[in-house]
């Protein structure tokens, strides 16, 4: 094995497990790490990727097993950009064979399991890194480190909205895509969850007053519908929290509108007001009049993920930036506002129009959907609180000492 980079083992070839392939490709160049091996189950399907990475050397696995079994002189940190509902057991399976493992978001549907994730780092001595790629950048954590220095003063708020609209190839693209549960196992499929979930992670994180952690909540609700007809899971959500420490969370996400826009976080503290872009910039306003403006600094934070795994493996980091334990608050959002929610409400097919676009996709959109959010963003305000016919009021669900998540299968 060599000695002076990191080698790391992919389970699949396609969907973003082809991202994790490219992005490991290009840091080779860097030598900070090695692709040495890949699971391909199905060689017919794939047999161009197989044939590809074969001929730069790259050992194929037949199956995941195989990879465990006999990947220990070859492999020093398996990736897995897997389907949601494999990750907690995946993961746990790759530390007790001795690996690190790089897992990609979101860790796991469930408290129960990111908690048996936690006690097998512990038992196992390996590490779970989470791909979170915004952790990783640089805009969040500097921006994490002026609200620690106390220059934004106490944290009052933070407030995330972003609309991405899906459409029907965006739901078939594999067995999971859309739904709430897949063969048994809860996936929890829908814009928090899956494709926004940086974001909600993003918040927590921004909230804790502890360098590495995110935030402890006290209290969920949430309101869960869904546009498209054609699926189990939600598509349009909203969600209001609150830390222990006092600060709110809301978040507003779909798939249903009509544009596209991507995510736009405002925090609030008592001594100024910060906006974050996405992957782009920063700017803060202090109430004193100053103002700061900065962004990633040329630096991708979707390969500062594997850069920071490959650290962590070699000693570099006391522990990966995202883990199991430090995205644990992040689930409990998610089981809380599932538990709040109660269930998956439709919209009204008088507010939906499902259509073909000019280019043959097909679209669902959710009447004014965009207006509708942008307001409930403004007041800070849940679907429900303004209005509107077709919302549905929820509870507020304690999630202090939150140890089980009580599965909502209203649809099942």
């Amino acid at each position: 094995m060599n000695q002076n980079k990191i080698n790391f083992a992919i389970v699949g070839v396609r969907n973003f497990a082809g991202v994790h392939i490219k992005n490991i490709q290009k840091l080779e160049k860097e030598s900070e790490m090695e692709l040495k091996g890949v699971v391909i189950r199905n060689k017919r399907k794939n047999r161009p990727e197989k044939e590809d990475l074969s001929s730069q050397g790259i050992k194929i696995f037949d199956s995941y097993k195989d990879l465990l079994n006999n990947g220990e002189n070859l492999v020093d940190i398996i990736s897995l950009p897997t389907s949601i509902h494999t990750h907690a057991e995946m993961a746990n399976q790759a530390m007790k064979a001795g690996y690190n493992v790089l897992l990609e978001k979101p860790p796991a549907p469930t408290v129960e399991e990111i908690d048996r994730m936690i006690k097998t780092e512990k038992e196992t001595g390996k590490f779970c890194s989470i791909g979170f790629q915004f952790i990783h950048s640089r805009s969040i954590r500097r921006l994490k480190n002026i609200i620690l220095r106390g220059e934004l003063g106490q944290i009052k708020e933070i407030a995330t909205k972003g609309y991405w609209p899906r459409y029907r190839s965006y739901y078939e693209r594999n067995n999971w895509a859309g739904r709430s549960i897949v063969e048994g196992n809860l996936v929890l499929d829908g814009p928090m969850h899956n494709a926004f979930a940086h974001y909600l992670n993003n918040m927590l994180f921004l909230a804790s007053r502890e360098k590495s952690d995110t935030a402890s909540l006290k209290k969920v609700r949430a309101e869960l519908y869904r546009g498209h007809t054609y699926i189990e899971a939600d598509d349009t959500s909203c969600l209001e929290a609150e830390t222990e420490t006092g600060t709110k969370i809301y978040f507003y996400v779909n798939h249903t509108s009509q544009k596209s826009q991507d995510p736009y976080t405002e925090i609030i503290g008592e001594k100024g007001r910060a906006i974050w872009y996405k992957n782009e910039k920063t700017e803060i306003n202090f109430n004193n009049g100053s103002t700061q403006e900065f962004d990633n600094e040329g630096i991708d934070p979707w390969l500062e993920v594997f850069r920071t795994t490959a650290r962590a493996h070699r000693g570099g980091l006391e522990r990966p930036y995202c883990t199991p334990s430090n995205c644990r608050n992040f689930v409990v959002a998610i089981n809380g506002a599932y538990e709040s929610s109660k269930t998956i409400s439709p919209i009204p097919e008088e507010y939906v129009e499902e259509f073909e676009t000019e280019g043959g996709k097909f679209k669902t959109e959710v009447e004014n959907i965009e207006e509708i959010m942008d307001e409930a963003f403004r007041k800070r305000k849940l679907l429900s609180d303004l209005d509107l016919e077709w919302a549905r009021p929820t509870d507020s669900v304690n999630v202090e000492n939150y140890k089980r998540f009580q599965p909502f299968l209203a649809n099942h």
